[in-house]
């Protein structure tokens, strides 16, 4: 696909990229920490499923692996941002497909200044033919990007896992966030490829993260969500000041019962390889080996190429196998490998 911004995205982007590095937004009344009783989750659900209207920044993310029925796999991510800059609200949403036996990956990226909106419940997200609503435990998404559409109902089969300390983490390095997932969902549906039309199920994993992320954006994050055959699922991270490790953590969801908040010393993460863009020149870890309570998960790209040259900032999305500990997929994200 063409790869080239034209001038006026650019500006766009940058002015976006700009309000996610700026920091300092001011939470809203319905998350405020204060308001909490101790011991009390910081995100209640289904509360906080909608927008939260003084974020700076806020996601609403689905990643999945796919299968026809002879087989044949894809990977897709679907995310709607909704950020401000200097006060005006902006939407901005990607969609992607990754193919590894075409060996493919397409992707689109939309960006448009939206009316100022309050906080709405629930999701329904719409923007630039790309959409997202979750009702009695039920996602249904619809997506197109270049030959590759999308149409899929997704079933929640875990509760929603909330990260960190009740849902909430502030960074020593400034900013916080609020973050859950709903780790495990059953999906169906169609993709359509070209004129044909192709019975899909599967796995999806969904996020929802919205806060003062700004010094976040500034450095830089490596996130990795396992989804293992022995119905365990995993959330590791690691984030990254001046090009070193500062932060590291995760969740565990087991096949049943509560999640378990991971410490920094249960997770270790470390990458292999490496792999240069040819849309970039930017470098990124190639592969990577994860290890949470000494058992350790290799992760590997069904594609080298999933990047997302387009975004600001730009990052590296898609889909892994995983092996090792366990069998089973991955989805990786990383980001702050490319500073354009």
């Amino acid at each position: 696909m063409d790869h080239t911004m034209t001038r006026r995205k650019s500006r766009l982007t940058m002015l976006l990229a700009l309000a996610w590095l700026a920091g300092g937004c001011q939470r809203d009344g319905a998350s405020a920490m204060t308001e909490a009783a101790p011991g009390a989750a910081l995100v209640e659900l289904p509360r906080d499923d909608g927008p939260h209207e003084f974020s700076l920044l806020e996601w609403w993310f689905w990643a999945g692996l796919l299968h026809t029925e002879d087989g044949r796999s894809f990977g897709f991510h679907l995310v709607f941002f909704e950020a401000r800059v200097l006060g005006v609200p902006f939407r901005v949403s990607h969609f992607a497909v990754a193919d590894p036996r075409a060996e493919r990956f397409r992707f689109r990226v939309e960006r448009e200044r939206v009316p100022p909106a309050g906080p709405r419940p629930g999701i329904e997200l719409f923007h630039a033919g790309l959409s997202a609503r979750v009702a009695d435990g039920r996602h249904r998404l619809s997506g197109q990007v270049e030959e590759y559409g999308l149409t899929l109902e997704l079933e929640e089969k875990k509760p929603p896992a909330l990260h960190h300390d009740r849902g909430h983490l502030e960074y020593a390095f400034g900013g916080h966030t609020f973050y859950y997932s709903r780790s495990r969902l059953e999906a169906r549906g169609v993709l359509r490829l070209g004129e044909r039309e192709l019975p899909v199920t599967g796995r999806a994993w969904f996020d929802h993260q919205w806060g003062d992320m700004g010094t976040v954006f500034e450095q830089g994050w490596d996130w990795f969500a396992l989804q293992l055959d022995d119905g365990r699922d995993i959330m590791a991270f690691r984030m990254r000041v001046l090009g070193e490790e500062r932060l590291r953590g995760g969740t565990l969801v087991p096949r049943e019962g509560p999640p378990v908040p991971l410490a920094p010393s249960e997770v270790v993460i470390e990458p292999e390889e490496s792999w240069r863009s040819p849309h970039t020149g930017c470098v990124y870890p190639r592969r990577w080996r994860v290890k949470i309570r000494g058992e350790e998960f290799v992760l590997d790209p069904v594609l080298e190429d999933q990047e997302i040259p387009t975004s600001v900032p730009v990052y590296w999305e898609g889909l892994a196998t995983a092996s090792g500990a366990g069998t089973g997929h991955a989805f990786i994200e990383l980001n702050g490998y490319c500073r354009r």
